[in-house]
């Protein structure tokens, strides 16, 4: 049984326990599926009493360690006895007397010996014996025995050994044999299991070493078969090379025992973010980043969440737990840039209307670890925008900025530079709105100014000195924006008043309305008379609701267009009778109407 211990073969998972199973073989458990955290291991084993075990890993032995995501699973067999004859070929150096039959030739000698043609094969114990350029090899089984020798065919799919074995109902059945290159060459033989003309396992070349055994086997269920023809097959077609031996053919019964698990590892990683640098009059944020989703963080400074503003200089640490348990850390820097000093105070000196007289000024608290760099910016043409002091003077009116840099920190504040007595301009209108022509009277109430230019909207302007109030006449619908400016030597200000023109009212002629009905309806699909409705003239919305004798309402409409066909409201035709209506209706004037009255319905 000992080259039955060595397979070295992935026993398919799907399997069908046969009659060689008796129930007193060991069971396997390997447990549920299970996550692992990283660097965490699993230890698998199979029970012992088996001859063989084939894990999904390539392993043979009874245990394995997990230590990587898959689907792990193990077939442990309990193999019965081969039902093959001379598998070892020991019954002699004919087919014949080895009970198998084969597509290949006998050898019938030649330049190079016996197999000096390709196609042909022979029984020996030595591939050397029966070609010269053959190497010196043992047989597998005690190096001594027999063995099937073969030049290679080219052709496909060549029967290399068949024969013919009985075999059991719904049983499992192990089928391999060992081949061996007999030349060094990378021209080798690939050979196959078939049973009953299909394959049941993959194809495997021989080593390109010569005398090097290698195993090729396959598991095969009989189903409802009752008879196996065994194959070994070659699909090389190489014309040089492809040259063989072949040893210890095995077919039996076994009985495969396999559990399956599933592991999969937790991968989590938790990434605390980039290094910060920021300065002490700032902030920044600490975000920590997962793969996964994660349940739980945790920093070293105590923080519980992903997400904070550092305070102090140091290295932060976080640790992330994921929705398994499974945890990871990662750590980042924090240097926080101290800043021991301030604006204290912007203070600023007007500029004259005009003039570029003003200035603004800069005054510090505190203690500069490195040397301030002052800039300023502003609307001043007659100045750069770096202006390495703390004081800027000579500037006209406006807004003025002011960046202080220390030690890569900065500092931010601003000023603007007023106007001595500037004008302030203002305007009212009497009236605001009316129809035309409409006379309207403007009040200057502006400060400062020594100048006021208008301009009334109509295309009349005016220019006066004083704050004397002014009129025009609007003659035409419309919006009109009537501006005052106020000047006072260089310096202006606006002021805006609206002026809406309508025209006279237009009182529009009386329309003619009229709303007719009928009393009488025969709904019997004759074509005449089969619907209420009303005859209307100039009527732009109605809302009229009809009502059976009890006061139950079986018609309601709000066209004005409404035909009534007969039908209740739940599609069934209305009993003769006598019902009652009622309205409310528009003009189109949008003068109301309302009205009641009876309806005979006659079928």
């Amino acid at each position: 049984m000992r080259y039955i211990l060595a397979f070295a073969f992935l026993i398919s998972l799907q399997f069908i326990v046969n009659s060689q199973c008796n129930g007193s073989e060991p069971a396997i458990n390997f447990g549920p599926d299970t996550i692992l955290c990283q660097g965490q291991t699993l230890a698998l084993n199979a029970p012992s009493g088996f001859n063989f075990y084939q894990w999904s890993t390539g392993t043979t032995g009874a245990n394995i360690t997990v230590t990587a995501d898959g689907t792990y699973s193990v077939n442990a067999g309990l193999i019965g006895s081969t039902i093959i004859l001379n598998g070892n070929f020991q019954g002699g150096t004919t087919t014949a007397a080895n009970n198998f039959t084969t597509a290949y030739g006998p050898g019938t000698g030649g330049t190079y010996g016996l197999l000096s043609t390709e196609g042909q094969c022979a029984i020996s114990t030595s591939p050397s014996l029966v070609h010269n350029n053959f190497s010196f090899c043992g047989d597998h089984t005690t190096g001594t025995g027999n063995m099937l020798i073969a030049n290679g065919a080219s052709a496909a799919n060549t029967t290399v050994w068949t024969q013919t074995v009985n075999v059991a109902t719904n049983t499992d059945y192990v089928f391999s044999f060992w081949e061996m290159n007999v030349l060094n060459t990378t021209a080798v033989a690939s050979l196959q299991l078939y049973i009953n003309g299909a394959p049941i396992s993959g194809i495997i070349p021989t080593s390109t070493t010569a005398c090097v055994w290698t195993e090729n086997p396959g598991v095969w269920n009989s189903g409802a078969s009752t008879q196996a023809i065994l194959s070994i097959v070659n699909q090389s077609t190489l014309t040089s090379g492809n040259d063989f031996a072949i040893d210890d053919i095995y077919f039996a019964p076994i009985c495969l025992v396999t559990d399956t698990i599933n592991v999969l590892y937790d991968t989590v990683q938790v990434n605390a973010g980039l290094d910060l640098l920021f300065c002490a009059n700032e902030t920044d944020t600490l975000t920590a980043s997962a793969n996964v989703d994660i349940s739980a963080y945790s920093w070293s400074s105590g923080q519980q969440v992903s997400s904070f503003s550092p305070t102090t200089t140091g290295t932060y640490t976080v640790t992330g737990t994921s929705l398994n348990g499974c945890t990871s850390t990662d750590a980042v820097n924090v240097s926080i840039t101290a800043m021991d000093w301030n604006i204290a105070q912007i203070i600023m000196g007007p500029s004259d209307c005009g003039q570029t007289n003003g200035y603004v000024s800069a005054i510090t608290s505190g203690t500069f670890s490195d040397p301030a760099s002052y800039t300023w910016t502003g609307p001043d043409t007659n100045s750069s925008n770096f202006i390495n002091a703390s004081v800027w003077d000579n500037l006209s009116a406006g807004w003025y900025y002011l960046s202080i840099e220390s030690n890569g920190c900065y500092r931010y504040d601003s000023m603007e530079v007023t106007i001595n007595n500037p004008p302030i301009a203002a305007v009212s209108a009497t009236p605001l709105t009316g129809i035309y022509p409409l006379p309207v009277n403007f009040t200057n109430s502006s400060q400062y100014g020594t100048t006021y230019d208008w301009n009334f909207g109509n295309g009349s302007t005016a220019t006066t000195v004083d704050l004397s109030g002014q009129n025009t006449t609007y003659d035409t619908t419309g919006t009109y924006v009537v501006m005052l400016v106020a000047i006072t030597g260089s310096c202006t200000d606006t002021a805006y008043v609206t002026i809406i023109v309508n025209d006279p009212p237009v009182i529009p002629p009386t329309v003619p309305v009229s709303l007719e009905t009928a009393n009488v309806f025969t709904p019997n699909g004759d074509g005449a008379n089969d619907v209420y409705t009303f005859t209307m003239e100039n009527i732009t919305s109605i809302d009229i609701t009809i009502l059976n004798r009890w006061g139950n309402v079986v018609y309601q409409s709000t066209d004005p267009l409404f035909k009534w066909d007969g039908k209740a409201q739940n599609g069934v035709d209305a009993l003769p009778g006598v019902y009652f209506y009622t309205f409310t209706a528009k003009g189109a004037q949008d003068e109301p109407f309302d009205g009641h009255g009876f309806i005979h319905l006659i079928r």
